[in-house]
């Protein structure tokens, strides 16, 4: 029903939200990537950086240089 009327699926829907708090901690905290990770109950940094790089193209730490 949401890939019907949205043209995302669920997952894509968690992806974008999930990858916007991210984001948004990356900019605007001095949270430490492991404590990003925490936050957003991810099981390791590693894991975390992996999505997010798989995602936006950038690993946290490159993101959070360039913005």
């Amino acid at each position: 029903m949401i890939k019907r009327v949205s043209g995302k699926t669920a997952a894509e829907w968690i992806d974008d939200y999930v990858t916007l708090e991210a984001k948004a901690l990356l900019k605007s905290t001095n949270l430490t990537i492991q404590q990003i990770s925490d936050e957003l109950n991810f099981p390791s940094q590693s894991f975390f950086g992996k999505y997010f790089k798989r995602i936006t193209g950038l690993s946290p730490k490159e993101y959070r240089e360039k913005n």
